[in-house]
């Protein structure tokens, strides 16, 4: 998503003076570091624009207000309960257990000690932590009787500050129990009798469904109160199928940077999806109903004036991006994606044209509230990502065509422009996007630090395949170099962010310099090597022109590594380019294979080199075969290489590379030139 990006409270022990900190949605590193740029400018946002997100605020404390609970509290823990808690955090943490049977008994016999403390133990701060740890550990049936033990007693649980924790690291080890008894054919109305024998332990499936159940009369206070958000948001994902990933591109949906690093402190592991594990989870029909339900409820059933309210509110808004995100792409799914966009855009969809003066003017001094929000414009972002096709293009056409250049150099909007564009539909739209911005506009997102609108008319046009000549010579001419002369220093000036002017005055020790390569200037010569030749040949040739020792020093760097990858593996620069870069390179495949950014270089040039470079390449990697073997990165590319083969077996080896060449131009014959290699490789090797 890109992301909704909010914050949530660490569990870090309260005393007198400390108050929770309200959760906020924050953008990726880009936005961290202009943000910081800009904290000594003026408010972004207008005395109008303030008034509106202070009245939108106040609708959603009342609606907190209607629907107040309180936190859970049951109690103090006995003094011997923690003491024997300790002693069970001691014996996790060891991870001392002889057998996967004697860890299964350890973990039963806690849950028996502590039976009938279970909600003492979840609201207690240190007994939180260790509870966490042992879900962890615990198998379905464990997981299933603990969740029973809560059950009744779900809203004080997700509004308290440790318990809602506990409760979302349940919820998210409940989803694999689901997709098991999905997997398996287990009704959710086949129950197992307790080993106590004192009635029936409901499914995994029924316990999730009665904790929705619970929640839905006071899903729109939960989805403001700041410890109940972020289960509330892991619910959704559990209820759509979708597998929690803490540590992955969720991990700034569901829990915060400071709870994260709390927990890593404390020994408890994030949970963490591996590469063998599916992104999506077998879920009943009842689940994908429940889900609607909770939409409905906030969508539909509440008054258009709260939801707008919930969508300044920095707690609130990312549940009300993932309502949008998550959204099955079927009728139903897209008819209640459209209602909650219609209800959240002053009934952009249902009254396209409004007749009445007074709608349209409060309906675009919405917008503009919205866009220069902190909080609102990362609603705005996921909107201009899921809205259909119509709607994008009136939001577009109505109110941003025109204004690109206004909102890109904003702190805040430029973001929202950056979704826009990425996102666009059509050609055409492109075709006006990169009409609308000047080489002036280009110079100005460069100079105010906003390089990522530029990146993204890069990627749409590549996309689209629409305006890409425009878009290269208005960025040349943005870098300062109208002249073709001058584009020799593109590549330089690109992935520095410096025009040619700032490039030239540098002193020479500063121009050979690489840790002055920036992120975006790095995806923008990555972006410009995915057009035609026509357009790449500016980033191409300007490579070819450096010094050959400067050219190989990009190599050893993480941004000039992938530009130099992007060159070699491109399938629009030309063979003989390909080979001239591949020669440049000999005599330095060894160091390059050591390290680990060039090691990728020497698998793409091993990838794009014909048999009789391939065995230059083998020779100079046979000389140091020791000492490849002996490197972790080293032993991978001699694997890569078959160097193995190409010493004791040549005729096979060279067979073996032809064959390998034969295949990828009959896949390429087949599926087009874009024929990629896979990432990542498993190597097994004898060295």
């Amino acid at each position: 998503m890109g992301k909704s990006r909010s914050k949530r409270v660490s569990r870090r022990r309260p005393n007198n003076k400390e108050t929770a900190d309200p959760t906020e949605p924050q953008h990726g590193e880009e936005q961290q570091q202009q943000q910081e740029q800009q904290e000594q400018q003026p408010s972004v946002a207008t005395d109008t624009d303030q008034q509106q997100i202070d009245t939108q605020l106040l609708n959603a404390q009342a609606l907190f207000d209607r629907q107040h609970f309180q936190a859970a509290h049951y109690g103090e823990v006995p003094e011997e309960m923690l003491g024997y808690f300790k002693f069970v955090e001691s014996k996790l943490d060891e991870q001392s257990f002889e057998s996967a049977e004697d860890q299964r008994l350890f973990v039963d016999n806690v849950y028996a000690e502590v039976e009938g403390n279970e909600l003492r133990l979840a609201t207690n701060y240190s007994c939180s932590l260790v509870l966490e740890k042992l879900l962890k550990i615990s198998d379905g049936f464990q997981l299933r009787v603990f969740m029973d033990k809560l059950s009744g007693c779900t809203i004080p649980l997700f509004a308290h500050r440790f318990a809602s924790h506990v409760c979302q690291t349940l919820l998210t080890l409940a989803a694999d129990v689901v997709d098991q008894e999905v997997s398996q054919g287990v009704s959710p109305t086949k129950n197992t009798k307790s080993e106590d024998g004192q009635g029936v332990l409901l499914t995994m499936q029924e316990l999730v469904l009665e904790m929705c159940q619970d929640i839905k009369p006071m899903v729109g206070g939960l989805i403001s109160q700041q410890f109940a958000s972020h289960v509330v948001r892991t619910l959704l994902f559990i209820l759509t199928g979708k597998r929690v990933d803490e540590t992955g591109e969720d991990k700034g949906k569901l829990r915060t940077k400071k709870s994260f690093e709390y927990k890593s402190q404390k020994n408890a592991a994030s949970i963490k999806m591996s590469q063998k594990q599916k992104k999506t989870l077998l879920v009943p029909r009842s689940f994908k109903d429940m889900f609607r339900t909770l939409t409905k409820e906030l969508a539909v059933e509440s008054d258009e004036a709260a939801i707008r309210s919930l969508s300044v509110h920095r707690v609130a808004n990312p549940v009300i991006q993932l309502l949008l995100e998550l959204q099955d792409d079927d009728e139903s799914g897209r008819q209640a994606q459209t209602v909650l966009l219609d209800r959240l855009l002053w009934g952009i969809v249902t009254d396209v044209n409004p007749t009445d003066e007074r709608k349209r003017d409060d309906r675009k001094s919405w917008f503009q509230t919205l866009i220069r929000d902190k909080v609102g414009s990362h609603l705005l972002e996921v909107i201009v990502k899921v809205a259909p096709d119509a709607v994008y293009d009136q939001l577009y056409k109505t109110y941003l065509a025109g204004n690109l250049e206004k909102f890109g150099l904003n702190p805040v909007s430029n973001f929202v422009i950056q979704q826009l564009i990425s996102h666009a539909r059509t050609p055409a739209q492109v075709e006006a996007m990169v009409s609308e911005m000047s080489a002036k506009s280009f110079a100005a997102m460069l100079k105010t630090g906003k390089p990522g609108v530029l990146r993204s008319l890069i990627d749409a046009s590549v996309k689209l395949k629409s305006s890409e000549k425009k878009v290269v010579d208005r960025l040349a001419e943005a870098f300062g170099m109208s002249d073709v002369n001058q584009r020799k220093h593109f590549a330089d000036c690109a992935i520095r962010l410096r025009t040619l002017e700032n490039w030239t005055s540098l002193p020479e020790q500063e121009q050979n310099n690489l840790r002055n390569f920036h992120l975006q200037g790095s995806l923008i010569l990555q972006g410009i090597m995915k057009m035609p030749e026509e357009q790449n040949s500016i980033v191409v040739n300007s490579y070819l022109s450096m010094k050959p020792a400067i050219a190989l020093r990009w190599c050893y760097t993480p941004m000039g590594s992938r530009v130099v990858e992007a060159i070699i593996a491109s399938n629009q620069v030309i063979t003989k380019v390909k080979k001239k870069i591949l020669r440049n390179l000999m005599g330095d495949y060894v160091s390059l294979a050591k390290d680990k950014f060039g090691s990728h270089i020497v698998e793409n040039c091993w990838a794009v080199a014909d048999i009789e470079t391939k065995e230059k390449i083998a020779r100079e990697l046979v000389k140091h075969e020791y000492d490849l073997s002996e490197h972790h990165l080293g032993k991978c590319i001699l694997w890569t290489c078959k160097i193995d083969l190409f010493k004791r077996r040549y005729e096979e080896w060279v067979e073996r590379e032809k064959g390998m060449d034969r295949k990828k131009d009959m896949f390429k014959d087949i599926l087009g030139d874009d024929v990629k290699m896979p990432k990542k490789r498993q190597y097994k090797s004898s060295y």
